[in-house]
């Protein structure tokens, strides 16, 4: 599909739960190949393509249609994915084609104004891009990604607890979209927890992705019990199941 502009409706039905799809198809350039099934669309698939030695390959899926969507899994190319399907009967598609699957439901969440309960009781301050580093070592150790998280510092809003100048708890953006700020990223180092950090941050944040004009919204994975608690206590209502994962497809 070489103009985007034809998805922009379909999309924008339902800008909350398809904000990450939005994502790959209008803001990140690495997601070249972006497939619908016709028009109007039912299905629209963004992939990047997989670098030798960098990881999978990533794939967004969004269809209200499980012919739309069976006929544009069967479009993906063989071979390692990183996968995000807005709805989880989707995950039946891939499974027809995958020869490994690892796939985790999870709660989107999102804010509504009305609904926010304050719960920072702590001061805080935007994330340092300095600490990158070790905020990616904690959050994905087992992939390079210290440049993604320094790039996400740099373009969102975030927020920090910092004690004796070192920071230990934090919460920032994964995307922006013109009516979504996708919180993520949200920990607190092992020997502070307990002191209501976690609240602090994500309190903050959801507070100043409001100040914005847009709506907070997250993903809890569904066995977190401490986050969906944690989501719940901040205001935020489950709005769908969806899934991300691994695959390696045949």
């Amino acid at each position: 599909m070489e103009d985007r502009d034809v998805v922009r409706a379909f999309l924008e039905t339902d800008p909350i739960a398809t904000s990450t799809v939005w994502d790959r198809v209008y803001q990140q350039p690495a997601y070249t190949d972006v497939r619908l099934d016709g028009l109007p669309p039912k299905a629209v698939l963004a992939m990047s393509p997989g670098r030798p030695g960098r990881g999978p390959a990533g794939i967004a899926l969004h269809a209200t249609d499980v012919a739309a969507a069976r006929d544009l899994v069967g479009a993906i190319p063989a071979g390692p994915v990183f996968m995000h399907l807005t709805q989880e009967w989707a995950l039946a598609l891939l499974e027809l084609r995958a020869a490994e699957l690892q796939a985790r439901p999870a709660w989107l969440h999102a804010l509504d104004p009305k609904d926010f309960v304050e719960l920072q009781r702590h001061e805080v301050r935007p994330v340092d891009p300095a600490w990158a580093g070790r905020i990616a070592q904690l959050w994905e150790p087992d992939w390079p990604s210290e440049a993604y998280v320094r790039r996400r510092i740099e373009a969102g809003p975030s927020a920090a607890v910092v004690v004796d100048g070192e920071p230990v708890a934090w919460a920032m953006t994964h995307h922006e979209t013109p009516w979504v700020g996708m919180m993520g990223f949200l920990h607190v180092v092992e020997e502070h927890r307990g002191k209501g950090y976690a609240k602090s941050v994500g309190s903050a944040l959801a507070k100043e992705i409001l100040r914005r004009g847009k709506v907070p919204a997250l993903h809890v994975y569904a066995d977190n019990v401490p986050s969906l608690r944690l989501s719940e206590e901040l205001g935020f209502h489950r709005v769908a199941r969806q899934v991300w994962g691994d695959a390696v497809l045949r």
